[in-house]
């Protein structure tokens, strides 16, 4: 059942969302528009709603100027969309106080018979509607000023085997780019700057590097600007894969001085010793998941000498109790996007679809001495929109003993 859930994830989404549109359309026409509708309108709507989302989501052409108006249309029907599915799950929650108070006024009414449902009703209309339109707003403020908004996370993690005199050394993560229609050569040129000004002395970038290969030519040489002390280094992610593995890498290889490790060991030399990195291949038991234990892993570690400190670079975050089994110090993740739209949480972790995929959606986890840091990236993949999530460069400083 799981297996078939993912899958067939994007029909079972579709099919979703024209309910959720259909329940707030309809919600909007009775209790803010004061419209009735009768029962075979709902029953009929959520299909027609159906066949209209494929049609517009589908729709390509080959025009530049209509297809800038076709991205635009699919840009405003996917916020609706968006928007559609965050109302329907407040509503359920508003259905269920409403429930609940419904049943409390029932067993009440027993010794107070006066006792009337009408003003629950009114304040569930009233909460439900006020919430309708606090999504569309906060769904609005995600397509506009949430996904421009940048996080710098700073960390500092023990890593055993970290010679002293390499104590305080600084390792920059970048991760999912997501170069392309919606990164610009001028946002990813900021990001640049900003990613050389926090002085690393290792950047490693954490995969999905591109989405298709069109524009290398602008794309690449703002990528190639990136300068660390001793080195750049890049695994690929899914979206590297399905733009052709090989391809990307040589792309990288002629067009950068990046360093594509691809399950491979990299033995770099810093300050007072060497620094290993352990970059491995993508590999996804589907688009969401990734493998709990990766076939090149073991191998990898055994060609460090022992005692020696050693990063983990892993695209997705399931490998994580794999390297920790293996006693990695320190493995650093992305492919989550930290779920890009997510509720706002005053917890550590705000909760969104990434729980759906993985254990470790966002943020910095532990398993004994074994530390997990899960980037939420720089690029956005489906659409420009990021809400709770902003996107995230990781500053991560390394300490050659545990600090107290």
């Amino acid at each position: 059942m799981i297996r078939y859930f993912w899958s067939h994830f994007f029909s079972i989404l579709l099919a979703f969302v024209a309910l959720a549109e259909w329940t707030c359309t309809a919600w909007v026409a009775v209790h803010v528009l004061g419209l009735s509708l009768d029962w075979p309108v709902h029953l009929a709507a959520p299909f027609v709603i159906y066949a209209l989302n494929r049609i517009v989501l589908g729709a390509r052409t080959r025009v530049s100027r209509l297809r800038r108006r076709s991205d635009m249309v699919r840009r405003v029907y996917t916020g609706v969309a968006f928007a559609s599915i965050f109302g329907t799950v407040f509503l359920a929650l508003v259905g269920v106080l409403w429930g609940t108070a419904w049943a409390g006024v029932k067993l009440a009414s027993a010794a107070h018979p006066g006792l009337s449902l009408q003003p629950i009703t009114e304040a569930a209309v009233m909460l439900g509607t006020a919430g309708l339109f606090g999504v569309a707003g906060a769904i609005a403020y995600g397509y506009g000023i949430g996904q421009r908004r940048l996080a710098i996370v700073d960390l500092e993690v023990p890593l055993a085997g970290l010679a002293p005199g390499d104590d305080g050394l600084r390792v920059v993560q970048i991760s999912d780019l997501h170069l392309g229609q919606y990164m610009s050569v001028e946002r990813l040129a900021g990001y640049v700057e900003r990613v050389n000004g926090l002085d690393p002395d290792l950047i490693c970038i954490t995969g999905d590097i591109t989405d298709g290969l069109d524009h290398v030519e602008t794309t690449f040489p703002v990528l190639d600007r990136l300068r660390a002390r001793f080195g750049v280094f890049a695994i690929l992610g899914n979206h590297d894969v399905y733009t052709g593995a090989d391809a990307v890498t040589e792309a990288i290889r002629t067009r950068t001085s990046i360093r594509v490790l691809r399950d491979q060991v990299a033995a770099v030399p810093v300050r007072a010793g060497r620094l290993y990195l352990l970059g491995l291949d993508d590999r996804g038991r589907d688009w969401a998941h990734g493998v709990c234990d990766h076939p090149s892993l073991d191998a990898l570690v055994a060609q460090i000498p022992k005692g020696e400190a050693y990063i983990v670079l892993s695209h997705r975050p399931d490998a994580f109790e794999h390297a920790a089994r293996l006693e990695a110090g320190l493995t650093l993740a992305g492919h989550t996007h930290g779920g890009q739209l997510a509720l706002p949480w005053f917890g550590a972790v705000n909760p969104s679809l990434a729980h759906f995929i993985t254990d470790y959606p966002r943020g910095t986890f532990a398993i004994g001495s074994s530390i997990l840091h899960v980037n939420v990236g720089l690029g956005v993949t489906g659409q420009p929109v990021r809400l709770a999530t902003p996107r995230e460069i990781t500053v991560v400083t390394l300490r050659s003993h545990v600090c107290s």
